[in-house]
């Protein structure tokens, strides 16, 4: 409790707020229509008033949610409970502080905003149920996208095996004739294809379940080049011409390369279902640098979305395909902002969409670089 009040007078001190502290008096003056609205919506507010050391406000739903987590709507209790849990107030520069507790088997959310009154306004939210409903959708989408990416795997592990068999047989029949020079050879050509089939290996964890990422400076041009590689022969087979527009010189942006590639395979996916039974279906990927961020641009010339469409993109189970599941875009666009990613889409029916994704760079320019096209 000392903690909780301590911050409150340092963030208030010099302010509106320590003035308005000083002339408040015991209790909050809220008007009936206001606490009948607050009294009844599902969202728990508290109103908590500091200098007092009273509670101001409480509406049924904070009594309810904090009672799931044995806790009693009481002004000691609740501060020594945010104190252990390291809630903060705001900082002067924030609107609000949001905390997500994990609290016997249950996730609530604080969110915590200073009030011109000398009052603190706590909005609690029992977010157990989205998180769970939010873990099946990313296990929906995972399971959906492995059909698609096992397609390019078969294919890329087949070739190097057919590679290692042919190297294998050919230096079994002529390990007697061959100079030592020819044998390294065929031995760095076995090497190089095992390598292709770690690194396919190793992609299957691309897959895997994480609940957080975990960025860190990777080559954009190196992502690139691995995805492509991926997905370059399932597109083939579904006559789908890709068109890359990608610079030699490498750019260091801040990601977490297992997030960024599930969600830029989601975002092709989604254009390679858009051009069926399009001609000449086309898409085409290209990169460039705008000031403090890079940009992959991923464009199609397929049959578009209208603008009632593309407002209903991001809203979970919401689709227009047979046989969609209305998942993979909303998941996107989670792991884009866990990654400090923007997703923009634009659209125009009977034309193609066009999706925008801005990745963070490590070092920061003040120019625009664009690559040909």
């Amino acid at each position: 409790m000392k903690a909780f009040k301590k911050q409150f007078k340092k963030q208030a001190a010099g302010t509106n707020i320590e003035r308005s502290c000083l002339a408040a008096s015991s209790g909050a003056e809220v008007s009936w229509c206001l606490a009948g609205i607050l009294k009844r919506i599902d969202d728990g507010v508290i109103v908590i008033d500091v200098g007092q050391k009273g509670i101001s406000f409480c509406n049924r739903a904070a009594t309810e949610i904090l009672a799931t987590i044995g806790l009693v709507v009481d002004f000691g209790i609740i501060s020594r409970f945010l104190d252990a849990k390291d809630i903060t107030l705001p900082s002067q520069q924030e609107e609000r502080a949001t905390h997500a507790v994990l609290h016997d088997n249950r996730i609530i959310q604080f969110s915590l905003q200073l009030i011109d009154s000398g009052l603190v306004f706590l909005q609690v939210r029992d977010i157990t149920e989205r998180k769970r409903l939010e873990s099946i959708a990313q296990t929906i989408n995972t399971m959906d996208n492995l059909g698609f990416i096992f397609t390019g795997i078969r294919h890329e592990i087949g070739n190097p095996l057919n590679s290692i068999k042919m190297t294998n047989s050919v230096l079994l029949k002529n390990l007697d004739t061959f100079s030592k020079q020819d044998i390294s050879r065929y031995i760095d050509r076995t090497a190089t294809e095992v390598s292709r089939m770690e690194y396919m290996l190793k992609s299957l964890k691309n897959f895997s379940m994480f609940e957080k990422v975990d960025s860190c400076p990777h080559g954009l041009r190196d992502f690139m080049d691995t995805l492509l590689g991926l997905i370059e022969p399932d597109f083939e087979r579904k006559k789908i011409h890709l068109e890359c527009f990608l610079p030699h010189r490498e750019t260091q942006v801040h990601i977490d390369p297992r997030a960024l590639h599930q969600a830029v395979l989601n975002i092709l996916t989604n254009a390679a279902d858009a051009l069926d039974d399009r001609p000449m279906a086309t898409i085409s990927i290209s990169t460039r640098i705008d000031g403090r961020l890079a940009w992959i641009e991923i464009e199609d010339n397929g049959c578009g979305m209208s603008e009632e469409q593309i407002e209903m993109l991001f809203q979970p189970f919401h689709t227009n395909k047979p046989h969609g599941n209305g998942l993979g875009l909303v998941i996107t666009k989670k792991l884009l902002t866990l990654m400090n990613a923007s997703l923009d889409i634009s659209s125009k029916v009977g034309i193609g969409t066009t999706a925008k994704v801005g990745l963070p760079l490590v070092h920061a320019t003040e120019h625009k670089e664009e690559y040909p096209r």
